[in-house]
């Protein structure tokens, strides 16, 4: 149902709406175009993880920071109820047109609501599963963790994942210049906002802490990273890592889940469905350079995930 979501994105002119924060734009025709799919091995092991444990149940899950709802539509077939939430104005009723409108989902199934993780207005210990793709960061991650275990029912589950720039396997040129790329990106990631996310997202979200009191049976699966968080670091902006003891790590290498092949039309797309966005001319060296070190060949790409998984206390 995602998949088909992303395959059949709006027709009319792009959808453009606040992204990320207030003061940035992401256009969501693009976004739903360049990123990656959710392929259904992410759905499995958030399903697995959370099916296994005794008393499990299907009956509402939350899906906070959904942006148009791409994860919304995937928990929609399992889930009795889908609670979709994003701060950004006007991403309830994008979300409701692709999922009701589009989709030919059923309304009755989804609760639609505009605010924060840190703030939410669902009642206690009513939701059976939590879902945080791709958002967390952008959050007051503390606050937000206690406000979705309170969400959440004793024994519930909360996943938390994150996709990072993809590696690319080319020549030593072209990854020069992809590096290029993302350095000047880096650059203009300035302010209060980046300076919050990017300790976290640097980290493959290490620097995301769950108190013992509160959460347990916490496992962080880190995929296609080759061994090491570095995959997901994109400058020195490096958070403490927070990761207990008791808490399970899983490496998962060469998932091919998460392997493409692309070429330079498609690096400009990606890159562009990031705030903020850079004018293609404001790089245009840049881009010339990895132009031709492609030598108009598409090349595999291969991007770095991390999925968290944590369980509500049952006294919480």
């Amino acid at each position: 149902m995602a998949a088909s979501l992303v395959s059949a994105p709006v027709a009319t002119a792009p959808v453009k709406e606040p992204g990320f924060s207030v003061s940035q734009g992401v256009n969501w025709t693009d976004y739903l175009t360049f990123r990656p799919i959710y392929p259904a091995s992410f759905f499995k092991r958030i399903y697995d993880y959370h099916t296994q444990k005794p008393g499990a149940t299907l009956s509402v899950a939350h899906d906070i920071g959904a942006g148009c709802g791409i994860v919304s539509s995937t928990l929609a077939t399992r889930f009795d109820t889908v609670i979709v939430s994003d701060p950004n104005d006007g991403y309830a009723a994008l979300a409701r047109n692709l999922l009701v409108e589009q989709a030919s989902l059923s309304e009755s199934k989804f609760r639609f609501l505009q605010e924060p993780a840190e703030k939410s207005s669902v009642e206690s210990e009513t939701v059976d599963m939590i879902t945080a793709c791709e958002c967390i960061h952008w959050t007051n991650s503390n606050a937000a963790i206690r406000e979705l275990g309170r969400e959440l029912k004793p024994g519930g589950t909360l996943a938390i994942t994150y996709y990072t720039r993809p590696l690319i396997e080319a020549s030593e040129r072209a990854k020069k210049a992809w590096k290029a790329l993302w350095d000047a990106f880096m650059e203009r990631t300035q302010g209060e906002l980046f300076d919050n996310a990017f300790p976290m997202s640097n980290t493959g979200f290490e620097h995301l802490e769950f108190p013992e009191k509160e959460w347990e049976s916490v496992k962080r699966v880190y995929i296609n990273a080759e061994g090491s968080v570095d995959a997901f670091t994109m400058d020195d902006r490096i958070g403490e890592s927070k990761v207990k003891e008791v808490e399970e790590r899983v490496w998962v290498e060469d998932d091919k889940d998460w392997h493409h092949r692309h070429g330079i039309e498609w690096f400009k797309g990606y890159l562009a469905t990031w705030v903020p966005r850079i004018p293609e001319s404001d790089i245009q060296e840049v881009w010339d350079e990895l132009e031709l070190a492609l030598e108009g060949k598409h090349v595999k790409t291969k991007t770095p995930v991390v999925m968290i998984f944590a369980t509500k206390k049952a006294v919480y």
